[in-house]
């Protein structure tokens, strides 16, 4: 008996293995020989959507407490398929899938109607409740798949920032912002990295909240925020509106959309300039913030008159402090007037504003040419921001110089990078180079604290914290007949807490409608941002409050 059972099992296990073994070589003879044009097909298919061997890396921010949130990623979604060698009836089949597909009933009956065609795509990124219709139906022919896209999670703004993954004719690549600038990273072909950006996710939820209600609000027809660690260049958070969906970036009408305009577009900032030319001046020991000049309303500089731009009354002696305060714009003409025109220009370029900040997503640099011929009415326009141009990026920098104790920083947005084999590089921050004495600098806060509290942005203060700042309402260029339009560009920059910045914040808005001053406009957001910015870090005041 026990012979017998023994004898028995070890058929049974033959047979069994025998069994196995033609089912496998049965499944491998079909889907090699019946289902080779098919799988041929939608393996085309793959390679035409991702020429990488290897996952793309993920783009991460964090948070205060460093917990990661996904800006950038790979996910897997629902498409419909067809096999039309399996379809028999394409017109009626057509007519059922078309009000589910919400697509055209002729472009589908096109599709199905290829006796010989292994693999059709019909839609992708399908819905769940549209991946349950066509499982319903049960047709023949009709199939549900997946694959693996690029994409980015909604309520961060920032898509001018990441760029999106599009098409070359190479295949897939990083197009525009990081996916750009870091391609070769996200998208090694033996291993790729992911990013961890210096953005806190939280306050570039805020800032891009800020930015786009300003936008809406005052029917601006840009607009751009900055919000930096004046210290080290970290980028805490940058947004834009209007903005797009990188999701949907081919549906994008306007390829102009997707450029960054806080790093690729320049502009003359007006007078949030001031501060600048008034640094100048006292590391030069042109002026001091005591020295006084007389103010006239206006000044003639060659053949062209110069007048401030709130009032040409005659205002009487003023001191460096008050033409901040007042942004008097024949005050910085009489600064840039008493230092030499080449050690002016030498200390704008030692400032950064005619050159790349370093920043790591594509940028392009200020404008000083105007300076070049040397025109005293070039230099004196300088003074006050008009006739130079610099993109928000750099003029958020060069302000920090002011905010940091005279240093000029490189800025940066990626804090490290982890390879796909959890190797960290950690990306550290660039020596900085001293533009100006700290003993300058302290000056300056002095002063740009008077601004926020007696002068122009005034509308910016919040109880408990010193905030020094300047804003700058800049007339449009008139690229066309010359001179300038009557549309402007608000901005303003501001750091906080003033003697010990944890942040500096730059707001900027093109073309608001129906106002004509910065402070009634940009002041305004910044003081929502800094009532955020100081409870989310918890930053303890730093003056008593009434």
């Amino acid at each position: 008996m026990p012979k017998y059972n023994s004898e028995n099992r070890i058929l049974f296990l033959i047979f069994f293995f025998i069994l196995l073994t033609l089912l496998v070589w049965g499944r491998f003879f079909y889907l090699s020989i019946f289902r080779h044009d098919y799988y041929l097909a939608r393996a085309k298919n793959i390679s035409d959507n991702n020429n990488s061997a290897v996952p793309r890396g993920s783009i991460f921010l964090t948070d205060k407490d460093n917990a990661p949130y996904a800006a950038a990623l790979n996910k897997e979604f629902s498409l419909i398929y067809a096999i039309p060698q399996k379809i028999t009836d394409p017109m009626t089949l057509a007519k059922k899938l078309a009000p589910i597909l919400e697509l055209d009933e002729a472009s589908l009956m096109k599709k199905l109607s290829k006796p010989n065609d292994p693999h059709e795509i019909l839609k992708k990124k399908v819905s769940d409740e549209i991946v349950d219709a066509i499982k319903a139906l049960n047709e023949p022919g009709i199939e549900v798949g997946s694959e693996t896209l690029r994409y980015y999670p909604e309520g961060l703004h920032l898509s001018q920032v990441i760029g999106f993954l599009g098409f070359d004719k190479n295949g897939q690549t990083g197009q525009y912002g990081l996916e750009e600038y870091y391609n070769d990273n996200l998208s090694g072909f033996i291993s790729s990295s992911d990013l961890v950006l210096t953005i806190d996710s939280a306050i570039q939820a805020q800032a891009g909240s800020l930015i786009s209600k300003a936008v809406e609000t005052w029917r601006a027809s840009e607009g751009s925020i900055i919000v930096m660690d004046p210290k080290n260049g970290n980028i805490l958070a940058m947004a834009s509106s209007p903005s797009f969906d990188a999701n949907n970036y081919s549906a994008v009408s306007d390829k102009n959309l997707f450029i960054n305009p806080a790093t690729l577009k320049r502009y003359e900032p007006g007078s949030v300039f001031k501060p600048i030319t008034m640094a100048i001046g006292i590391e030069t020991g042109a002026v001091t913030p005591e020295t006084k000049y007389y103010n006239t309303g206006s000044v003639q500089v060659a053949d062209r008159t110069i007048s401030n731009a709130l009032s040409d009354k005659i205002l009487g002696w003023q001191t460096m402090t008050t033409v901040l305060e007042q942004s008097l714009n024949t005050g910085a003409v009489f600064v840039q007037q008493k230092v030499p025109k080449d050690i002016f220009l030498k200390y704008l370029k030692n400032f950064g504003v005619d050159s790349k900040t370093g920043i790591d997503i594509p940028e392009m640099s200020g404008d000083l040419s105007q300076l070049l011929s040397g025109r005293d009415v070039n230099y004196a326009t300088a003074a006050f921001g008009q006739g130079v141009a610099v993109t928000p990026m750099e003029l958020i920098r060069s302000l920090s110089v002011i905010a940091n104790g005279g240093k000029l920083i490189q800025p940066r947005l990626v804090a490290k990078i982890i390879s796909h084999g959890n190797e960290t590089g950690e990306m550290k921050n660039k020596q900085s180079k001293q533009v100006i004495s700290s003993e300058t600098s302290v000056k300056l806060i002095d002063m740009l604290i008077k601004v926020v509290e007696n002068g122009s942005g005034r509308r910016a203060q919040v109880s408990g914290y010193t905030i020094a700042g300047k804003t700058g309402t800049a007339q449009i260029p008139d690229l066309k007949n010359g001179g300038y339009l009557d549309e402007y560009i608000h901005t303003f920059v501001a750091f906080a807490p003033a003697y010990n910045p944890k942040f500096i914040a730059l707001i900027k808005l093109d073309r608001p409608q129906g106002i004509r001053f910065a402070e009634s406009t940009v002041v305004p957001a910044a003081k929502d941002l800094f009532h955020f910015l100081f409870n989310y870090l918890q930053i303890p005041p730093d003056k008593p409050t009434l």
